[in-house]
């Protein structure tokens, strides 16, 4: 009998337990999936006429035979060399002016 009465006592300590972390709404559920990660803000579209270029870098024969020869990336090192512009500046600015060749 007293075998009995202590696997009863120790169910029901076990249910309770149970119960008591179930209702800690602090917890994430680990059985389902883990949570999404914040998505970065979308980047603005730049637009031709808000990118300002010097004259200097849009006229400059160099950048503008790289641009149609597709050397973009040499195109944007120029830009960075001439103006003093961080890279995605003279990279937007590098696709503005591949833009108004089109």
């Amino acid at each position: 009998m007293s075998g009995l009465l202590l696997f009863a006592l120790g169910f029901l300590c076990g249910a309770g337990l149970v119960l008591a972390l179930r209702r800690d709404s602090g917890a994430r559920d680990l059985t389902g999936p883990p949570p999404r990660a914040p998505s970065p803000p979308p980047r603005a579209s730049v637009d031709v006429a808000a990118v300002r270029v010097s004259s200097d870098a849009h006229s400059d024969d160099q950048i503008l035979a790289m641009i149609r020869r597709g050397d973009k990336i040499q195109a944007i090192k120029r830009m960075r060399d001439l103006t003093g512009m961080g890279l995605a500046e003279s990279k937007d600015a590098v696709e503005a002016i591949e833009r108004t060749l089109r």
